[in-house]
This record gives structure tokens, C-alpha cells and sequence, in this order.
């Protein structure tokens, strides 16, 4: 009988902590319809149904996995970003909004209100606020390239990373971290040696998750791209329509310059880049490798640099250009600078190369 019970009891509990839910949603003005969970994982969606403003989602989630969260009809061109756990998370929502368009300015009106927060969050949408105020910024000071306005623009970038950076310090054994660090990567905010001090930022669990992980690739932790190999082979056309290869550049050190219109660091080290360029004339080939995919971006983005004289190319295909593939190109900028007998001399900054021009290359 006693067997019996304990039995009976260890089911009950079995079925109690089963039952508890990984997240619950309470929307104050959706009484019915769809909400739609992605995990970014492995891309599989889960589809909830709003009932009288509720919705819960119980799954097995043995670690903290970044889920991106759609009402239909609402977000879809915006959905949010969550990092959902074996941990209740608890969210309100007032006013939901249905967003139309897909700017800046109108990105993720629908703030949500966590009443239980396991995984924080919350800091990813106080990163999101200052994101917005980043770019705002940046829009009313691009109105002209004078030198103030370019000091402007650098003094608003720096005092961006450094607030990104104290969010990611404050919550670096959470997952929500590398999912900032992430965010900056895709969309071109963060520089090599950026990137490699905000991973170093991770606590060691963050750093083994799957998206510790791939930044840690990123970061150069398990690049398969290394000094002293040789460079994998490339046929380039510039703006002018003239030809460059390994056979035609033999002998001379060549710099792979990754960059696109879009990204502001690049804009922000192009003075760097032109000095380097002619500081190193008589022993240095650089080409400018632009991801943009629009004709009309990349011209206006090299007259915005300043880089019209250089040697500059763009296939219009982005990251998934064959250059950008072969040379393992997830993020910009990055420099590879390739020596004279066509192996890889370094893969890093404008100011790691700029130190080995210095020192004699290669």
C-alpha cells in the first residue's frame, strides 16, 4: 500500500512539473486568433490559438533557445525576439499594434511587459531602444560629409557600442547576450575587434550555446581561414571593367577589403584605408569588395567614402557572392591581406594590417 502511494505521488509530480507551461501570453485587446513561435534553432513553428486574450506554450526546451514570436495579422514583417527557457516566462500585452511598414522607425511598437523573466529579456529590448536612437541619430546627421558631421557620427557609433557593451557585461551568463551580439553582426554593427571583446564578455555556458558558438566562429575562434595557407583563388571585374586575378597580381601584397554602402564602420575607417592606400602605393594592391546589391548604393557609397580612385568591386550578389564565400565572409568590415607568394598573411582590422604594412609585411 505504501508502494502504492509513493508511486501514485511521484506520477502527480511527474505530471505537475510536465504541465507547467514555458510561456504564457495575455494580450489586452486580441480576444481570438493566431500566434506563431519560430525557433531559430531549427526553424520549426509552433502555431497557438488566442483564446479570450490568452495563450500558453508548453514544450521541452532543455536550454535558453531564441524563439522569434508573430501574431498574425500584427508582426509579421517584425516579429520579436525571445529567449524561452525550461523556465516560466510571462508576458502582457497592451495595444497591440499591427505594423505596415518595415522601417527603423516603426520596428517593434509592441513592447512586451514581462511579468516573469527568466532569461532577461528585457535587455534586449533596452538594447532595441538604444538601436533606434543609434539610427535616428545617424539619419539626421548624414545629411551632408562635412568633417563636424563625421565626427559627429563617430562620437554617436562609439557612445552606441559602449551601451551595448554594458548590457552585455551586466547579463554576460545570459543567452540574451549573444543574441544582442548577434543582432549587431547582422546588421553590420560591429567591427573584428569589437566582436572579439564582446565575446569575450560571454560567460563560458553562454560561449558553448549554439549561439556562443557561431559568434565564436565569427570571432575567429574556429575560422577555417588562417595565415600561412594559401588564398583561395578569385576573378575579379572593377567598375572600369578591368580584369584581376592571382596570375595577374603575382608578386605584389594584395588587400581584400569587405565592405558595403550600408555599413557605418566602414564609411568611418575609409580616411584609414585611403592613407594606408597611399602611404603603401609601391607595395600594396587594394581592392574594395562591395556587398551591396544595388547598383545605385554601392556608386553612391564609394563617392560617400571617398574611394572612387581605388579599385572597386561589386558582383550585386551580397553574401552570397562567390568572393564573399571563399573567403568565409560573415560580417564587414574585414581585411585579408595576401602576400606575394599568394598566401593568406592576416585576416583581421584595418589597424592589425595598417601595423603590418609598418613592420615590412608580409
Amino acid at each position: 500500500m505504501t508502494n502504492f502511494i509513493l508511486t501514485a505521488t511521484l506520477i502527480l509530480f511527474s505530471l505537475s512539473v510536465q504541465s507547467q507551461p514555458n510561456l504564457s501570453l495575455k494580450f489586452d485587446d486580441i480576444a481570438s486568433g493566431k500566434v506563431f513561435l519560430i525557433n531559430k534553432q531549427n526553424e520549426l513553428i509552433d502555431t497557438l490559438l488566442i483564446n479570450s486574450g490568452n495563450v500558453t506554450y508548453d514544450a521541452i526546451i532543455p536550454t535558453p533557445t531564441l524563439f522569434y514570436l508573430i501574431v498574425d495579422g500584427y508582426n509579421t514583417k517584425r516579429p520579436l525576439p525571445l529567449v524561452l527557457s525550461d523556465q516560466l516566462t510571462e508576458i502582457e500585452f497592451k495595444n497591440f499594434k499591427e505594423i505596415n511598414e518595415n522601417s527603423v522607425n516603426e520596428a517593434y511598437p509592441n513592447r512586451p511587459f514581462f511579468v516573469l523573466d527568466p532569461n532577461n529579456n528585457a535587455a534586449f529590448y533596452e538594447f532595441l531602444s538604444n538601436w533606434k536612437h543609434f539610427y535616428n541619430l545617424i539619419e539626421k546627421l548624414s545629411e551632408n560629409d562635412s568633417p563636424e558631421q563625421l565626427e559627429k557620427r563617430k562620437n554617436a557609433y562609439d557612445s552606441f557600442l559602449s551601451q551595448n557593451k554594458q548590457i552585455i557585461k551586466s547579463n554576460s551568463d545570459q543567452y540574451i547576450s549573444a543574441i544582442i551580439i548577434d543582432f549587431l553582426l547582422r546588421n553590420n554593427l560591429l567591427q573584428i575587434e569589437t566582436l572579439q571583446e564582446y565575446y569575450d564578455e560571454l560567460s563560458l555556458s553562454v560561449k558553448g550555446s549554439y549561439m556562443g558558438f557561431k559568434i565564436g566562429e565569427k570571432a575567429g575562434n574556429a575560422g577555417r581561414l588562417q595565415p600561412g595557407q594559401p588564398a583561395p583563388l578569385f576573378e575579379l571585374t572593377d567598375s572600369e571593367g578591368k580584369n584581376y586575378n592571382q596570375q595577374s597580381l603575382t608578386g605584389k601584397n594584395v588587400l581584400l577589403h569587405f565592405w558595403s554602402s550600408s555599413c557605418a564602420p566602414c564609411i568611418k575607417e575609409a580616411p584609414d584605408l585611403l592613407k594606408l592606400s597611399r602611404d603603401y602605393a609601391n607595395n600594396l594592391v587594394v581592392i574594395n569588395i562591395s556587398l551591396d546589391t544595388d547598383n545605385e548604393r554601392w556608386i553612391t557609397g564609394i563617392e560617400k567614402a571617398g574611394i572612387g580612385h581605388m579599385i572597386n568591386v561589386c558582383d550585386m550578389q551580397g553574401l552570397n557572392s562567390v568572393i564573399a564565400k571563399s573567403y568565409d565572409v560573415t560580417f564587414i568590415p574585414v581585411y585579408y591581406l595576401i602576400d606575394t607568394n599568394g598566401n593568406i598573411s592576416l585576416k583581421g582590422t584595418l589597424e592589425q594590417v595598417t601595423e603590418k604594412a609598418k613592420n615590412g609585411m608580409p
